[in-house]
């Protein structure tokens, strides 16, 4: 907190109140995710009678808060990497204000207008595509090429997560309950609430499994989707405070030291590797990074070895990142954002024929990024707060459509055991490849899954139509919202 007390004494009374109305617009996000998606979460526990709704809402909220604690920031910069935020803060506040409040406003709609109308999409879909909107709109006013405004290469990365995620989820689901079908002998299992005496709880097994599975979700929700707020709140702070964000100012001399031998080690083993490097270069295997029409955030391929070298050299002897001038922090997370970028693509052709190498690459890449990659304690605290408490409201409208509107009979106990086991597998699998993924769509996919598998089971082709033309209509919707709020914002603030 040291550290935004600094910088909330350098600006305006203006800007502050800008920001602090820009964090509370995320944390509302973040509330808004909470009660949207972790309403698949409790959706089964409540459905079946497991446990009483506000015992299950509070049991979620618990979880979601320690998921968002240990759930670390890998996929949290995924999404910060997805805006041009180096080009966003060269050119003026007002544009990254703009920027900022534009992404923010399109995707708290697109997530509240869902709610209401009780449709389980996703929140990810719509801070995506709001980031997608919003930064291409904002490269087309500022005079950069469409190609270059976002990261597109990210974005590829993101929306493959996305959509290879609902298929794992539909396909394990399915899988796991044909195999439960055919070796668990436990008719009372594979009853629904519907099957049973609505004044009785299901059976102890039963129970268990849908709730601890249940707690399962939820945690992982809180671990995957807390991070996109953690990320999103790093956007607002770098974009609007560069000159105490762009660097971890809270790092210890010895972190600064790592950084800068990872620096030296990155650039010796470019000048060890330099015919292999060229050669790759020249079949445009390694292409440049962050390279721009305009010089802002110029990155030239050819010239890497002494960009991460003069990082290096700028780190030599500093114990504190505050001995820096504004200028040479930006210029070091500029620096380090370039050469990160070219060994993370050198990193994956070296694992095909050369893993030690590969490996080596990997290791001193976790150590160069260590002070441009980070999140304060206070905003992940404040994240996890927020997605806790907004799991305790709002979860009833998606609970009838998770247990009734999917299927063409009602869910029974296993398939609701089975859908939040695979659903938080997917998840967990998904934060360790740092992918941002949907726990509504992957949720969704598991059940249609589990309702496909059984001899009598199928779905209710209505519902699943209206599911996922709400989920192809939320990237195109918000990109739209958010580029037309954009373009109101920037004109109002010129």
């Amino acid at each position: 907190m040291s550290v935004l007390w600094n910088a909330l004494n350098d600006v305006s009374a203006l800007t502050i109140a800008l920001l602090l109305l820009s964090l509370g617009i995320a944390l509302f996000y973040e509330m808004i995710n909470g009660f949207h998606d972790t309403a698949n979460a409790v959706a089964m526990i409540i459905y079946t009678h497991s446990m009483k709704a506000k015992y299950s809402v509070i049991m979620s909220g618990i979880m979601n808060f320690l998921g968002v604690l240990m759930g670390g920031i890998g996929v949290a910069y995924a999404i910060v990497h997805l805006l041009p935020l180096d080009i966003m803060v060269e050119t003026n506040q007002n544009a990254a204000l703009a920027m900022v409040y534009s992404l923010l406003i399109s995707a708290v709609i697109w997530n509240f207008g869902t709610w209401y109308f009780a449709l389980p999409v996703s929140s990810s879909h719509s801070l995506i595509g709001s980031i997608i909107g919003v930064s291409a709109t904002f490269g087309i006013v500022n005079g950069f090429d469409l190609s270059h405004s976002v990261n597109w290469k990210v974005v590829y990365t993101v929306l493959t997560g996305l959509a290879l995620s609902p298929v794992i989820g539909f396909v394990f689901a399915l899988v796991l309950m044909k195999l439960a079908r055919k070796y668990i002998d436990n008719p009372k299992l594979f009853k629904s609430p519907n099957d049973e005496d609505k004044r009785k709880h299901p059976s102890f097994l039963a129970r268990m499994g849908i709730v601890a599975t249940g707690a399962g979700v939820s945690f992982a929700h809180g671990s995957n989707d807390g991070q996109k707020g953690i990320g999103l709140i790093m956007i607002i702070l770098i974009g609007i405070l560069p000159n105490y964000y762009a660097l971890d100012m809270n790092s210890h001399h010895y972190k600064i030291i790592q950084t800068k031998d990872a620096a030296n080690n990155l650039a010796r083993f470019y000048a060890d590797n330099n015919e292999k490097i060229a050669q790759l270069v020249n079949e445009k295997r390694l292409i440049s990074a962050l390279k721009t029409k305009n010089t802002i955030a110029e990155c030239n391929v050819d010239q890497v070895a002494a960009t991460t070298s003069l990082v290096a050299s700028k780190l030599d002897g500093l114990s504190s990142y505050s001995q820096l001038s504004p200028k040479d922090r930006w210029s070091i997370r500029t620096s380090i954002l370039c050469s990160d970028n070219f060994f993370a693509q050198a990193e994956k052709i070296y694992l095909l024929t050369d893993k030690d190498k590969s490996d080596y690459i990997a290791n001193q890449r976790k150590y160069l990024v260590a002070s441009i990659e980070y999140a304060p304690y206070w905003v992940i605290m404040a994240v996890a707060f927020a997605i806790g408490i907004g799991t305790m409201i709002g979860y009833q409208r998606i609970v009838h459509t998770i247990g009734e509107k999917i299927g063409s009979k009602p869910i029974n106990y296993m398939q609701g055991t089975v859908a939040q086991a695979t659903a938080m597998i997917t998840i967990l699998l998904a934060n360790f490849a740092h992918a941002p993924v949907s726990t509504t769509h992957i949720l969704s996919s598991a059940v249609t899954g589990s309702m496909v598998a059984e001899p009598d089971g199928g779905v209710q082709k209505g519902t699943v139509k209206v599911i996922v033309l709400s989920w192809l209509f939320t990237l195109p919707v918000t990109a739209l919202l958010g580029s037309g709020i954009y373009l109101g914002l920037n004109f109002f603030l010129k």
